[in-house]
């Protein structure tokens, strides 16, 4: 909490403390997003909580999904549907073009999905849509969406979320924006 001295005793200003919280969050600190996001989820605010949550899990921060003390990736709840969210946000801000270079949810989609799959490898739901992702993005390049009739694509090695149909596209897609979607595997 922001403090402020008043003569005797020091203050509490919620005000100043969310200023600069917001600030810190905004310049890219992840402990700051991950606090912001819990914040407005505390005050029952879904569309800013996901957005502070969104921004700290995409800079790859394993406590984003974080609601109970202890390891999120030891409850995959939060997990999934921190992938799930991602999903559906871009889906709607998009109107279900899932792979326009520097904006695709699908590398960071798979990856929280993933996160959860390994916690609970018996969850059918999880699975399917794991499944579904990947069957829909493997079946043509993420570059220039030639379909894969036939001949396997190549896969992104980073981060296993997109597909191409050679060296060219893999480059070309990178240079457009996929690096800001790429999330390393861990």
């Amino acid at each position: 909490m922001a403090l402020t001295y008043s003569g005797k005793a020091m203050k509490r200003d919620e005000s100043k403390y969310m200023y600069y919280l917001k600030e810190a969050a905004d310049l890219g600190h992840p402990g700051a997003q991950r606090m912001l996001g819990l914040a407005y989820e505390s005050s029952n605010d879904e569309k800013m909580s996901l957005h502070y949550t969104t921004l700290t899990a995409s800079q790859g921060d394993p406590k984003a999904c974080d609601t109970e003390e202890g390891d999120p990736c030891d409850n995959p709840v939060p997990t999934f549907n921190l992938s799930l969210s991602l999903f559906h946000l871009c889906f709607e801000r998009y109107e279900g073009i899932m792979e326009i270079p520097g904006h695709s949810p699908i590398p960071k989609t798979l990856h929280w999905a993933r996160r959860a799959l390994k916690v609970d490898p018996t969850n059918d739901f999880v699975i399917k849509f794991i499944l579904m992702v990947e069957n829909e993005a493997k079946s043509h390049c993420t570059n220039c969406r030639k379909g894969a009739e036939g001949s396997p694509l190549k896969r992104c090695v980073r981060c296993l979320g997109a597909w191409y149909c050679g060296k060219e596209c893999q480059v070309q897609h990178w240079k457009a924006g996929h690096k800001l979607d790429c999330i390393k595997r861990k």
